[in-house]
């Protein structure tokens, strides 16, 4: 493996546990609340993503378990865009509102959708590439931009309303929302350039954007560390 690729592959692993760290540490500021769950959600399921793209990439002698680890990852990464909106509705309406059949039932429907494609439309391995030591999936490519359009969608929607209600209130609350609003589009940049990295096979790119990704949670801890007065 080049130097590159294990560089990724130790910067996908840092930014995995710099996730999960942070989904962890927003649950047990406070268990009960609602919106820490779904915040916490959002991290913890992008943790289990980076961590199994990470060790997919690392299996170098059983071509049969990637396909399907690869999957896993990406269902965990659309369970991500779900559980961000939700922070969204959480948010804006009553709890009970927020995880009704109207809300909560949508976002379910939206995510079967999104992950059932990939047994339907299954990707696949390079076994040239694999026979090099070089792992490379390929998603076929309707799938690969209707999923990637919905989070993408799905996660313009969330930032905007949150910098519309960050317009709308005062005090403390503002400061903190300001501070998740700005860590969130950071994280989703990073994302996004991470993909675009990954589909260019640019992997100084790939591990730029896993720094962004880094920086932005970071930022979303930070507002959750704010305290009312």
């Amino acid at each position: 493996m080049d130097i590159l690729n294990l560089l990724k592959i130790i910067t996908t692993i840092v930014t995995a546990a710099i996730a999960l760290i942070i989904g962890l540490r927003v649950l047990f500021l406070n268990k009960s609340d609602l919106l820490n769950k779904w915040f916490a959600l959002y991290f913890i399921t992008s943790s289990l993503g980076f961590f199994i793209y990470a060790i997919y990439h690392l299996i170098l002698d059983n071509s049969n378990i990637i396909i399907p680890l690869m999957i896993t990852a990406h269902i965990f990464f659309n369970f991500n865009s779900i559980s961000l909106v939700m922070t969204l509705f959480v948010l804006e309406k009553h709890t009970k509102v927020a995880m009704s059949l109207k809300y909560l039932g949508t976002m379910l429907i939206l995510f079967f959708i999104m992950s059932i494609g990939y047994f339907i439309f299954p990707p696949y391995l390079d076994m040239g590439d694999y026979a090099l030591s070089i792992v490379n999936t390929h998603t076929p490519l309707g799938l690969l931009i209707f999923v990637n359009a919905v989070r993408l969608l799905l996660t313009i929607y969330a930032v905007y309303r949150y910098i519309g209600i960050t317009r709308k209130i005062e005090g403390d609350t503002k400061i903190r929302l300001k501070w998740f609003s700005f860590g969130i589009i950071l994280f989703i940049f990073g994302l996004f350039i991470n993909l675009a990295g990954g589909m260019l096979a640019l992997i100084v790119i790939e591990i730029l954007a896993l720094i962004i990704i880094d920086i932005g949670a970071l930022l979303v801890l930070k507002g959750f560390l704010i305290k009312s007065k």
